[in-house]
């Protein structure tokens, strides 16, 4: 497994609470490179669910993270990549930041790994997307309001209206649904099994799994929407 990974290059996008934990984890298992990207910088709020202490408050994330793990990081908003990855892991809480990984990631036939929690994480959240395998990270409706913009929203020019909000959910919850991302980063890499392309599980007992096969392509990942589908 070691040499496997001596060869393997992952994008982390978002280095927040999931996504530092999943930065972190994917060094210990030993990730040839890691490339974080985050424009946020850690604040004392920040410090009950992420990997970073106290030391690297006032710190840009992803500066700080790289810094901790050894690797690259980006202190901006998500645009491009430098090079190409083997596998992108976005852990961003915005819409509108996703959509442009899914749009970067079936223009250069990058396969992503979206990440997240529902909620109090209560609830984790993984998509798999292998472009012309899976469907796409568009193909999976998102249903409920949006969130409630706070005072930014007229004070903030960029504002992001589908920001998802600071989530109360525990450090304990968040780990969880970090493991289950790096798992399906892994599955993509080949070094697991694969998950479904859409898996959602409860992070409180009793741990209950549900997984998703959605079998309808959109016009975003395909021209023809019948017949792409393949089996994994």
């Amino acid at each position: 497994m070691e040499n496997e990974w001596k060869s393997k290059h992952v994008a982390v996008i978002g280095v927040g609470s999931v996504g530092s934990a999943v930065a972190d984890m994917l060094a210990r298992a030993g990730v040839g490179r890691l490339t974080l990207v985050d424009p946020d910088v850690l604040s004392e709020d920040n410090l009950k669910r992420h990997v970073l202490t106290r030391e690297s408050v006032g710190r840009n994330k992803a500066e700080a993270m790289a810094e901790r793990l050894g690797c690259t990081g980006i202190p901006g908003k998500f645009a491009a990549l430098p090079e190409l990855p083997d596998v992108i892991a976005s852990c961003v809480d915005s819409l509108v930041c996703e959509s442009q990984i899914s749009a970067y990631s079936l223009e250069n036939n990058v396969p992503v790994v979206y990440g997240g929690v529902h909620g109090d994480a209560h609830t984790a959240e993984i998509i798999t997307v292998i472009p012309g395998v899976t469907p796409c990270y568009e193909c999976y409706e998102r249903v409920g309001e949006l969130p409630t913009p706070g005072q930014e929203a007229y004070t903030d020019p960029n504002y992001d209206k589908t920001k998802m909000p600071s989530q109360p959910g525990l450090w304990v919850d968040v780990l969880m649904a970090a493991s289950l991302q790096v798992q399906a980063v892994l599955g993509v890499l080949g070094v697991r099994e694969r998950m479904a392309p859409l898996v959602l599980m409860s992070l409180r007992y009793p741990f209950k799994t549900e997984a998703y096969s959605q079998k309808e392509r959109c016009a975003v990942c395909s021209e023809n929407m019948e017949g792409l589908w393949k089996s994994i």
